[in-house]
């Protein structure tokens, strides 16, 4: 033991490196830190930069590094310390002191009730409580002034009326420097409590009213495995204001964090406990242009449409310039006492509140009523669940539009636009009779006139809905490349250069001039479903950004081209490795569907050189990035989106063999609170279609988890689950070969030879299981892909029992019978014989695209 003398305290230094307590008279210094009971998190000295002097006091994950950025909480971000001359204290009168030398850099000024009483201890939470026997003393939770940038479940944001402190985050200076940066984010204490991001003191970002639930609008709350490990409280009352979340159980599944970054960017972050050290992305804000406050400017309103942002003034007003600016709208007439009228805009983040009027909870239309009595009152909104009846004076600032979130804003509107619209309507009314009579007499001729001209018209609607798509698409200008420099890249498309063809075109491999390597795919000008594939990879996957994601660089549309320019993968598809290149006969397919009930073939011809690269390690790698990437797309992203086409060709593989999901041509946006689709148009790959969707045209995530399950038992056998030639004889292989045999206990027994030898059985075996329970037949059994990944990464969580798969087959595909017959398998339970008519199903090609 150790003593020092510190300005008249006398300090015992003990080795704390595992324990989670400091008592009084005790330090810390550099090398040794204090851990949690379950070594969650841990207090100790770092330092950001390996080759600066500069170091720090703080608390962090104990599986990461402070330089990992998982820095959670640090005393003395203002002043950085020499760590070798550093301690950090708990004196016998209860305060908490950081030293450098002889010079105190940082202290809680706490001060103990009792006698040799005081303890610091540092929670599984991230929590560092100092108390005594009596009381909490201090605690990082609790304690507003030093700035944290991070947010744990069980911090505050808001403000305590009663010592009038601010709860607040504030970001760092940059990556290395943890010195206040430009932004904070914080709830500011007015009558509607407004939870800000500020850039010094101009607002950056606003968030919208807490309803009750969540914030009206806001997608800070998706649905994910993490919604249900992670609960929000919003508290408002004369005492203090704030938000905060917390755990719903201890321990929990999945760890939770939200970062505000030296950007500006408040992100929220999770990691799944059990699993690997890789933190998962779930939001961020500003989430996009029309989040940044006020970007339209005041009474306008903004709009994101994928890529292209518009602004609009609301009705009744007109645009506005200043300095030759546009800085908003303002109204074509003044309001006066008289205007009785409403304008209703729905779907909206409500204006800035900040000079706003509650008036408490009541109904709509007494609302309406207060508004029309208040001449200075120009909007009036009802916000269920917290603030009731909120009412507007002067400009109204920060709007913007959802797709099917926010509230109703009611917008009072000028007398004199009243009486207008008034006299527009009678005079349209009017318009409406003379217009009938005269089409009237002109129908026949008009009939006559469209018959002829039928040809002719479809073709200048093509043109025009071209015309429209190219205008849509090139609004978005930090998209579109130059015509000539993807020419220069793909040496004018030279077959040398081709990488593969798809159904909707080839796909080449180019140089940029900045020497970037880069995919073109250029899409087939016979291609009927070509257009539609551009427009979908353009506004979405543009709009989506994830690591196990395809990314779009961009496109081009010129003189009749249409080309999407993605980053290169070096390994292309996983097709190829998984398949290589297999020719079969007619006679051995059939020969194959006799010999199925038995085993699974492995066809000669096969080129296997590729398939021995992946490893098991590789391949389950494979398997929890395509999960990883699909609950992106169902759940976590901008928007809710189903694939609808995944299959090996649709996975590329980059130089490290991390797969990225492509090729969303076929892939269906959804509302938040849509749950299923329906289409009379079914396009998709056979072998990979979930059978609710190939028969009666209904689509969801879970079809996107069949052929999830489809494409894992692929990559655990090393076969394709639908061989043929043609139309002849197919047949949905692996899914009915592992099936027979996971039920009579030999399921090793068809994994792919090469994994035979590397002694994973017990995970081998999880994951064919994981397979199959993607893959029933009933799309409410299938587990969604929150779940999969939860049992991929957890070895804790028991797996239900699969029931049988959905078997699909057309040995009939002439359409001369549409019923579907139910034939009973070997194993007694019941597949599907499925007839498709080849005239109304679309299958894709089988070569990568």
């Amino acid at each position: 033991m150790l003593v020092a003398s510190f300005n008249k305290f006398y300090l015992f230094i003990y080795d704390f490196g595992t324990g989670d307590t400091m008592i009084q008279n005790s330090s810390l210094v550099n090398g040794q830190t204090l851990r949690s009971t379950g070594e969650l998190f841990q207090l100790g000295f770092f330092n950001l930069d390996n080759t600066s002097a500069k170091g720090y006091l703080g608390i962090w994950y104990c599986n990461f590094t402070p330089q990992e950025g998982i820095a959670v909480w640090i005393a003395n971000r203002y002043n950085s310390v020499n760590t070798s001359m550093a301690s950090f204290n708990l004196t016998s009168d209860g305060n908490l002191i950081l030293f450098e030398g002889d010079r105190n850099v940082w202290s809680t000024g706490t001060r103990s009730t009792g006698v040799n009483s005081s303890r610091l201890q540092l929670l599984e939470s991230g929590n560092l409580v100092l108390k005594d026997s009596n009381s909490i003393l201090w605690q990082t939770f609790d304690h507003p002034s030093d700035d944290s940038d991070t947010y744990l479940p069980g911090m505050k944001v808001g403000f305590d009326f009663q010592t009038n402190t601010s709860w607040r985050r504030m970001s760092w200076k940059n990556s290395t420097d943890p010195s206040p940066g430009d932004y904070i984010h914080m709830i500011r204490a007015l009558p509607i409590p407004d939870l800000v991001t500020l850039k010094g003191s101009a607002k950056y970002h606003r968030s919208s009213l807490w309803n009750g639930n969540v914030f009206a609008g806001h997608l800070s709350m998706p649905r994910s495995q993490v919604a249900n490990s992670v609960y929000a409280t919003f508290v408002s009352n004369e005492n203090e204001t704030y938000f905060m979340s917390r755990y719903t159980a201890s321990p929990t599944p999945v760890l939770a964090r939200s970062v505000l970054w030296a950007n500006g960017s408040l992100q929220r972050w999770f990691l799944v406990r059990g699993g690997n050290r890789e933190w998962q992305f779930l939001w961020s804000f500003p989430a996009d242009e029309c989040d940044k406050y006020n970007h339209c400017g005041r009474n306008r309103l903004c709009t994101n449409k994928y890529v292209v942002v518009e602004c609009q003034c609301l009705n009744g007003f007109v645009n506005i310039t200043e300095n030759g600016r546009e800085a908003g709208c303002e109204r074509k007439k003044p309001l006066n006492c008289s205007s009785n009228q409403f304008s209703k805009v729905q779907n909206v983040k409500v204006p800035d509140t900040e000079n706003a009027t509650p008036r408490g909870n009541m109904s709509l239309d007494d609302c309406k009523n207060l508004c029309l009595n208040n001449c200075s009152c120009v909007a009036y909104a009802v916000i269920i669940g917290s603030y009731g009846c909120i009412t507007w004076p002067g400009d109204l600032l920060d709007l913007r539009t959802f797709v099917d979130e926010g509230d109703d804003l009611y917008v009072r509107l000028a007398g004199e636009l009243d009486q207008r619209r008034k006299s527009n309507n009678t005079g349209r009314r009017i318009l409406f009779i003379v217009i009938s009579i005269a089409a009237a007499l002109l129908f026949l001729c008009a009939i006559f006139i469209y018959c002829r001209r039928t040809k002719a018209t479809t073709q200048r609607q093509k043109r025009h809905a071209d015309h429209k798509d190219q205008l849509e698409i090139r609004g978005a200008e930090s998209l579109l490349f130059d015509l000539e420099a993807i020419r220069t890249a793909t040496d004018n498309f030279s077959d040398r250069n081709k990488l593969g063809e798809g159904g909707f075109g080839p796909v080449y491999k180019g140089t940029l001039e900045n020497g970037e390597h880069v995919a073109v795919k250029r899409l087939s000008g016979s291609s009927a479903q070509g257009l539609d594939e551009f427009k979908n990879e353009v506004f979405l996957v543009a709009k989506l950004q994830h690591r196990n994601l395809v990314k779009l660089l961009g496109c081009c549309l010129e003189s009749e081209e249409k080309l999407l320019v993605y980053n290169y993968l070096a390994n292309t598809s996983l097709d190829k490795f998984l398949f290589g290149i297999v020719s079969i006969s007619s006679s051995i397919a059939h020969t194959m569907i006799v010999k199925i009930s038995n085993q699974i073939v492995h066809m000669d011809g096969a080129d296997n050189s590729k398939r021995k690269q992946l490893d098991w390690a590789t391949r389950f790698k494979i398997i929890e990035g395509i999960s990883r990437g699909l609950i992106y797309l169902h759940e976590d992203s901008p928007l809710k989106i189903i694939h609808r086409d995944l299959k090996a060709s649709n996975i590329l593989l980059d130089a490290n063999m991390d797969p990225k999901i492509s090729d969303f041509g076929l892939a269906k946006l959804f509302g938040a609170d849509e749950t299923q689709g329906n289409t009379k148009r079914i396009a998709g790959t056979f072998g990979y279609m979930a059978p609710e969707y190939a028969i009666h045209g209904l689509f969801s995530i879970k079809s996107d988890v069949y052929s999830y399950g489809v494409l894992v038992l692929e990559i655990l056998t090393g076969q394709k689950n639908s061989r043929h030639r043609g139309y002849e004889y197919p047949m949905e292989l692996v899914t009915h070969v592992v099936w027979r045999h996971w039920t009579q206990g030999s399921a090793l027994q068809v994994i792919d030879q090469e994994l035979v030898e590397q002694c994973h059985a017990q995970q081998i075996l999880r994951c064919i299981h994981i397979g199959l329970l993607c893959v029933q037949e009933d799309p409410t059994q299938r587990p969604t892909m929150a779940n999969v990944v939860l049992m991929l990464n957890s070895h804790f969580v028991d797996l239900p029992i699969p029931s049988v798969p959905a078997f699909l087959s057309n040995y009939n595909t002439t359409g001369e019978s549409n019923d579907i017959p139910r034939r009973q398998n070997s194993s007694g339970s019941m597949g599907i014989l499925m007839k498709i008519s080849k005239n109304d199903v679309s299958i894709s090609e089988l070569e990568p695209r």
